[in-house]
């Protein structure tokens, strides 16, 4: 099969590496504020399973339409031969450097996304870009890519692009989403007939691979709960040591683990979605930035008073319901006073043992203390909201996106609608609560069913956030 390949092409410091680099979901792509940075034309397949399924051209940007449309104008040739004979013309030509480069992938057969920023009026110049485009016969779709979101101009550019595109849409690459990727796809298509079946099959292919991608990620948080929920330290108590202080030493190591072990979800979410983990960035007020056992989180996550309540009951849980009561009843961040307070350890964490070994016969006393497993089922859901919190962010952080910016108060607002577990309804909040009780208990013949249907559920609300 013959890839489809669309050469995206435009004015300078119009957003077109920031198209490609979102559409090829490729983090290496530069992007720059400064125009004329893109100097040659670069080819940026999109993969799934590893296979190239359609090529996204990043060219350099216009910088003589005026002098190009002209010899146009003048060409009086079969129209087939209009490129070739133009780049064959001005081929050591130096001031037509850039429009000998983009002009080249659409001599080859490539077909034509043309962006612009429709937050400035239309000028003389975009449109001779415009008549370029349309006189090369190519296949060709306009997308406004509206950088700053303003949108004063939008309505005098789709008056203009309609008469030289076969379609227009509206794209903003810095923040698209995985459905709006889909609809510019399923777009394309209607571009050529020749294409649609090929078209077809790679927007089949991409939403596979997505979906793919959810499960690998419902697997990962699944295998993630496993063993952080039964995490514990212990250390044996020696004779005139401090219990209290032994007891601080274990709860900051256990801790570190649990930290440890989110990072790594994490950074495999990032992987999973083709980011560097070294350039993802979460929103500067995001609560993500607020450690693991932050008073803050334990406010902000997880559930309320009254749906933990319902959850612990519907589950049976009537330890976990005491504990939470009083967990609730105070502040929810009993993990701040963890490092200092070790009075804030018995609301959470279970407490020493006392072990007994046999030696020639005589039984000797050995006591061992133990911090953790962390012993509330409020624990479950801040977990699970912050790795939905997290994906959330990774799939709106478009490929083209290396700084939020100005971006940030929006995604942030948007976070705030999602309400993530609010959902949830009374047997999922159940399913939680048992599947947390189950694995703490080390109940094998229980957590079995359970981690199934856990895994489901985390797969259907990934789907949901990818349509957000």
């Amino acid at each position: 099969m013959n890839l489809p390949v669309f050469a995206v092409i435009g004015h300078p410091n119009e957003g077109k590496s920031s198209v490609v680099a979102t559409l090829a979901e490729n983090d290496s792509i530069r992007i720059s504020p400064t125009p004329g940075e893109t100097m040659v034309s670069t080819a940026y397949p999109v993969l799934v399973d590893g296979q190239p399924v359609i090529t996204f051209v990043d060219t350099p940007g216009f910088q003589n339409p005026l002098q190009t449309l002209g010899w146009m104008r003048k060409y009086e040739g079969p129209d087939e031969e209009l490129l070739p004979r133009f780049l064959k013309e001005f081929e050591n030509d130096p001031g037509l450097a850039h429009e000998r480069e983009l002009l080249r992938p659409v001599a080859e057969g490539a077909g034509v996304i043309y962006v612009l920023d429709a937050s400035r009026p239309v000028r003389r110049v975009d449109l001779a870009e415009m008549e370029i485009l349309r006189r090369t016969g190519r296949p060709r779709m306009a997308v406004l890519n509206c950088k700053t979101g303003e949108e004063a101009f939008l309505e005098e550019w789709k008056g203009e692009l309609r008469k030289h595109f076969n379609i227009v849409r509206t794209f903003n690459a810095l923040r698209a989403t995985f459905a709006e990727r889909v609809r510019l796809l399923e777009s394309l298509r209607a571009l050529e007939q020749d294409w649609e079946k090929s078209l077809d099959r790679i927007v089949d292919a991409f939403t596979r691979d997505w979906f793919r991608r959810n499960r690998e990620c419902a697997a990962l948080v699944c295998d993630f709960l496993g063993r952080v929920l039964v995490l514990s330290e212990s250390a044996t108590l020696g004779e005139g040591e401090n219990r209290a202080r032994l007891e601080s030493a274990l709860a900051a190591k256990l801790k570190e683990r649990l930290r440890s072990e989110e990072s790594r979800l994490h950074g495999h979410v990032c992987a999973l979605f083709r980011h560097e983990a070294t350039l993802f960035d979460l929103p500067e007020h995001s609560v993500l930035h607020q450690d693991l056992f932050a008073r803050t989180t334990w406010r902000v996550l997880g559930l309320n008073r009254a749906q933990l309540v319902t959850a612990a009951t519907a589950a049976g849980a009537a330890t976990g319901v005491a504990v939470d009561l009083a967990t609730l009843g105070t502040s929810l961040g009993v993990f701040a006073a963890v490092g200092g307070a070790i009075t804030g350890l018995a609301a959470l964490f279970k407490g020493e043992k006392l072990a007994r070994h046999k030696i020639m016969g005589l039984e000797l006393g050995q006591r061992t203390v133990r911090v953790g497993p962390v012993g509330t089922v409020q624990w479950m859901f801040i977990l699970l909201d912050r790795f939905l919190l997290h994906y959330w962010y990774v799939i709106r952080w478009a490929h083209a996106l290396r700084d939020h910016g100005e971006l940030s108060t929006e995604v942030l607002a948007e976070r705030e609608k999602l309400e993530l577990n609010t959902p949830w309804d009374r047997p999922t909040r159940k399913l939680c609560a048992d599947y947390f009780q189950a694995r703490q208990e080390g109940d094998d013949a229980r957590l079995v069913g359970l981690e199934q249907e856990l895994r489901r559920f985390i797969e259907d609300e990934l789907k949901r956030l990818s349509f957000l």
